[in-house]
């Protein structure tokens, strides 16, 4: 009976000594990333001497209501994807003087 109980005991510790040996050896493994901090920056001046710094890749609005889109590099540049199409109108006189036009 002290046999069997002895026999568990040994198979748990060496089954936890075994578990905790792979998760152990799997961190050994771990690679970095990569930095998280590119250390690039976009300036905005926003006064006298006053800077205010993007990451690449965030998105600002000048006075003007231009939108810019700071790049990899540290440079801004325009932002076309918040621009909006506005549709076409073409009424019935407009299509009849091309017409006329291409006509003559």
């Amino acid at each position: 009976m002290q046999i069997a109980k002895r026999a568990r005991t040994a198979i748990l510790a060496l089954t936890v000594a075994a578990s905790v040996l792979s998760i152990s050896a799997v961190q050994v493994f771990a690679q970095d990333n990569g930095p998280t901090d590119p250390g690039v920056r976009c300036a905005a001046k926003i006064g006298p001497g006053q800077y205010e710094f993007y990451l690449p890749g965030a998105r600002a609005t000048d006075v003007n209501g231009n939108k810019w889109v700071c790049g990899p590099d540290g440079q801004w540049f325009r932002d076309y994807s918040a621009l909006v199409k506005q549709p076409i109108k073409i009424t019935a006189t407009q299509i009849n003087a091309s017409v006329a036009v291409f006509k003559g």
